[in-house]
């Protein structure tokens, strides 16, 4: 594993992963700020988040193949600058579309950041110790919805929401350091991948395999389910119930807090149940938190817990899918997985990017479009669901003998 030992490696990819999920949780609390500053719509507001999504989408297709060809320290170091050069010029961006073009740069960087650190996880640990460092590095990303909406709300309170760009562009200059003074090449010159046609042959023949479609498009829908609540939940909570600004994290680290929990379930889940019982239940789960939300906001005036209640059901029915989806998604592909798992994230980022975008045309002071949402990508993914493709494998409970 070259010089690095197994907690030196974690740690150091661990500062360079979490570049992605603090430029996107940290500026959750920004949107009505945001918005006011600005003198724009919350739609145009919101894409300066979901372009950033699917930038890191797009970008997954792309950076993998970059760094296979030209090296992993060189595309860290490129995308340290980017994320850094992006996120310290949306400080002094006078437009929201000069904002949205400096989100999408940092955007690239994060993208640069996450990929290449994975494919050095695959560069230098045993196929059973990687399972061990992804872990450590998914729970960096999974913790920071509970600990990043915090410090953002903090920062744009006392110092503006430009505070919260300096802030980031100071985390892309540590990354910068440490890809420059800590990672080591993990390609060797020989084995280096060129840029041909092949790639796109792969990427041409992963779309097309109906059941990668199948089960990342579910993956999709789900993820929308929980990006949906990360754009819309600023506007109700702070704009229209009223949350004082600064508490607004404190209930977005509850969100974070069922994510992580949920996720965990998910797995014992489906050793216990098997993959077919979960997905069944996830979609009652969302059907159930959509419907009450729905009720909710048409019967009575909406409350705190009235929009949270239902869309904790909603969430924690939207991870039980997105777990049970991934691995029915890569199970066609084991020869090629760093491929194939590259496109299920483009693909999965890329829908909810895309969805939670037009969510956000519909008024903002209602959970309404929300809830509305929610069932959609309920009844979305049970009609892809029982339209699987035959001879799927069921991953049955696990007994013990």
């Amino acid at each position: 594993m070259k010089n690095y030992t197994l907690l030196q490696l974690v740690l150091i990819l661990m500062s360079l992963v979490i570049c992605f999920a603090l430029g996107l949780d940290m500026y959750v609390p920004l949107l009505p700020q945001i918005t006011e500053a600005f003198g724009t719509t919350p739609a145009l507001a919101q894409l300066t988040m979901s372009l950033f999504l699917f930038t890191v989408a797009i970008g997954q297709l792309l950076l993998g193949p970059v760094s296979d060809h030209f090296g992993r320290k060189k595309v860290l170091i490129i995308s340290a600058c980017l994320f850094a050069i992006g996120s310290f010029s949306c400080v002094f961006s006078s437009h929201i579309w000069g904002l949205i073009t400096m989100r999408v740069f940092s955007g690239v960087g994060a993208c640069g950041l996450m990929v290449t650190s994975f494919a050095m996880v695959r560069d230098l640990v045993s196929e059973e110790e990687s399972a061990k460092v992804f872990s450590f590095l998914n729970g960096a990303t999974g913790i920071s919805p509970t600990i990043a909406p915090i410090i953002g709300s903090y920062l744009c309170y006392f110092c503006g929401w430009q505070s919260v760009f300096i802030f980031l562009a100071i985390v892309g200059l540590v990354a910068l350091f440490i890809s420059s003074y800590f990672v080591q090449e993990t390609v060797e010159t020989t084995k280096k991948v060129p840029l041909d046609r092949q790639v796109f042959g792969r990427y041409r023949n992963i779309f097309s395999q109906r059941q990668f479609l199948t089960y990342a498009s579910i993956a999709g829908f789900a993820q929308t389910v929980i990006f949906g609540f990360s754009s819309i939940s600023p506007f109700i909570i702070i704009e229209h119930l009223k949350v004082p600004e600064e508490e607004f994290g404190y209930y977005f680290a509850a969100f974070g807090l069922v994510l992580c929990l949920g996720g965990f379930a998910s797995g014992k889940l489906i050793e216990k149940i098997g993959t077919h019982q979960t997905f069944k239940l996830g979609v009652a789960l969302m059907f159930a938190g959509g419907v009450s939300m729905a009720v909710w906001s048409l019967v009575t005036p909406l409350t705190l817990f009235g929009f949270l209640a239902p869309m904790i059901i909603a969430c924690t029915g939207a991870i039980l899918l997105a777990g049970g989806s991934i691995s029915s998604a890569l199970e066609p592909f084991p020869e090629m997985a760093g491929t194939a798992s590259a496109a299920f994230g483009s693909l999965r980022f890329g829908l909810c990017s895309c969805i939670g975008a037009s969510l956000m045309l519909f008024p903002v002071n209602t959970a309404l479009p929300y809830a509305t949402c929610i069932l959609l990508m309920a009844a979305l993914s049970a009609l892809l669901y029982s339209l699987r493709p035959d001879g799927v494998r069921d991953i049955s409970p696990i007994t013990l003998n």
